[in-house]
């Protein structure tokens, strides 16, 4: 057996707005970017990330080219349980409105403003993502706790999408 170590290389790819560097092991930094490629694709079949037009959280849907609001979004996805429609805010807040991470006070008021009734406790509902696997903690946001999508969230809502 040989004790080469691998070469480390460092990749960027930008798409649009969108952007990510990864370093590591040639094979790594090339799964990597085929995935965010693949993120990047399935975004602009779903009409794709607004440039700022001022609203807050608006896409643009491809087919229109109006904007596509949380609502219409919710409507695409037609989530049927509390903890689905958490899911489906945290993805549309990561994805459509650009944010890094969420709060479950965003995810409450994501939902609010796709005019379907909040969950009682988004606290509750974003934790029983968490136990999914569908969710994590992601440090904190303006003193509390910020939470974003796994790679099983968003194929999640990938599921909802195709259903």
């Amino acid at each position: 057996m040989s004790d080469k170590k691998e070469a480390s290389v460092t990749m960027r790819v930008r798409v649009g707005d969108s952007e990510v560097e990864v370093t590591g092991p040639a094979k790594f930094v090339e799964k990597k970017i085929a995935e965010f490629l693949g993120q990047q694709k399935e975004l602009r079949s779903l009409g794709g990330p607004a440039q700022s037009t001022g609203g807050p959280l608006a896409t643009v849907d491809k087919a229109s080219g109006k904007r596509l609001s949380v609502a219409q979004f919710f409507k695409k996805l037609s989530p049927k349980t509390d903890v689905d429609r958490a899911l489906a805010a945290g993805y549309y807040l990561e994805k459509f409105g650009q944010q890094h991470n969420f709060t479950a006070a965003e995810v409450r008021e994501t939902i609010r403003s796709a005019k379907v009734a909040p969950p009682k406790n988004p606290s509750d509902v974003v934790a029983k993502n968490i136990r999914k696997g569908l969710m994590m903690t992601a440090g904190d946001k303006d003193g509390k706790m910020a939470f974003v999508l796994t790679n099983d969230g968003e194929e999640a809502v990938g599921d909802l999408l195709s259903e």
